[in-house]
């Protein structure tokens, strides 16, 4: 393997490459890739100017970096910034969250994200927030160049992060802070799977970053849910304890649901051990195992008819419980990870009809194509 250069990225872009994550030639007072494409340029302000902005309004300039592990950011009241919220909830309200109720298979499914999630929002940021981002992801695909929504999403999901980790201090005192924990951690897969619409596969990159945020709101998940468990009038309770996909969690990963996609493990000898040695180490082994039974009982779900809402929670909890070593061997482009992502994504093209998920699972596929070698281009077959 050749040694690994020191890459330092630029934090100097312009607004619109930053939201595309692609390189930015720095050229003003309009870059390269906004002029071959004749839409609007617009650059941070120096690091003063910046941060001053950031704490007087809600512009381009108050773009939070995905960087900062602690972002701080304060957005004054302005008739700006209500108009812009104003619509960001309005589009939930009348867009995003009505098809999602009609979708839902059970009455009580509805009363929550009809009723109370919206309620929960009201008096916990980090729910609300979170609205907030996955608002400005939907508009945004009718908008792409949209500075506005284009800031909205990025700063309001920092503010979401930041009011999650405040929450998970507060959360064994009331039920409904298990709760905004809880939906926050959901939403926000739903944002991030619905966020790789748009982004740049030439060159191809597997998404890694929507599955590690997804590690991270499993940790705050799993913990939040045992928390709720404790009061009688918890939302999120109800809400795991009538969906199948929920209810099924604990044998999720046994050895029974990998069974039609075995030969991407390879065969063994006479022992029971992989011939593959890759596979002799348990971690990988049991990385790749618990991912692949995932995925098979999605495939089982599809083979039973199972509706899309409960399609699209399967999907959009992949990232909630894919095993973080399996993260690491995509990132690293291991073979074998590379086409179990794209079994993955092939199945989650059932769920295309939900905006959030769309084109973008079969987009995926042909991107892991591109960069599988050439000697498991037989295992990609079935994804496509």
């Amino acid at each position: 393997r050749p040694p690994r250069l020191n890459h330092k990225k630029s934090r100097a872009g312009c607004q619109r490459c930053k939201a595309r994550r692609v390189k930015c030639d720095e050229v003003k007072p309009a870059c390269g890739g906004c002029n071959r494409h004749n839409v609007p340029c617009v650059y941070l302000k120096t690091e003063a100017s910046k941060t001053a902005s950031a704490e007087n309004s809600l512009s381009p300039h108050a773009t939070i970096s995905p960087d900062q592990p602690q972002p701080k950011v304060a957005i004054s009241q302005s008739r700006q910034r209500r108009l812009l919220e104003l619509r960001l909830w309005h589009n939930y309200v009348t867009v995003l969250a009505t098809p999602f109720h009609a979708a839902a298979p059970k009455t009580v499914l509805i009363e929550i994200w009809n009723n109370h999630l919206p309620h929960i929002a009201m008096r916990h940021d980090n729910l609300l927030y979170t609205i907030y981002a996955f608002s400005a992801t939907n508009l945004l695909r009718d908008s792409p160049d949209d500075m506005e929504l284009l800031t909205a999403q990025r700063v309001y999901l920092s503010l979401a992060l930041r009011e999650q980790r405040k929450a998970v201090i507060q959360f064994y005192t009331q039920a409904e802070e298990a709760d905004s924990l809880c939906f926050t951690s959901i939403m926000m897969t739903m944002n991030a799977f619905g966020a790789l619409q748009e982004r740049n596969r030439n060159p191809y990159k597997p998404p890694t970053d929507m599955l590690r945020l997804g590690i991270g709101a499993c940790a705050v998940y799993e913990e939040a849910l045992k928390g709720a468990r404790r009061f009688p009038s918890s939302k999120i309770v109800t809400f795991v304890e009538n969906q199948p996909f929920y209810v099924s969690i604990p044998r999720m990963f046994d050895e029974e649901h990998r069974g039609p996609f075995l030969g991407i493990l390879g065969p063994k000898n006479a022992q029971g051990v992989y011939e593959d040695s890759e596979l002799w180490n348990l971690e990988a082994r049991e990385a790749y195992e618990c991912t692949l039974s995932y995925i098979g009982t999605m495939y089982t779900a599809v083979l039973d008819g199972e509706s899309l809402h409960q399609m699209c929670t399967r999907i959009a909890a992949f990232a909630l419980y894919v095993p973080k070593k399996f993260v690491d061997m995509v990132e690293e482009l291991r073979p074998r990870a590379l086409v179990i992502l794209a079994h993955f994504f092939s199945i989650a093209t059932k769920g295309s009809a939900h905006w959030w998920v769309g084109q973008t699972p079969m987009r995926e596929v042909q991107g892991l194509r591109r960069i599988v070698p050439q000697e498991w281009q037989r295992h990609m077959r079935w994804p496509l």
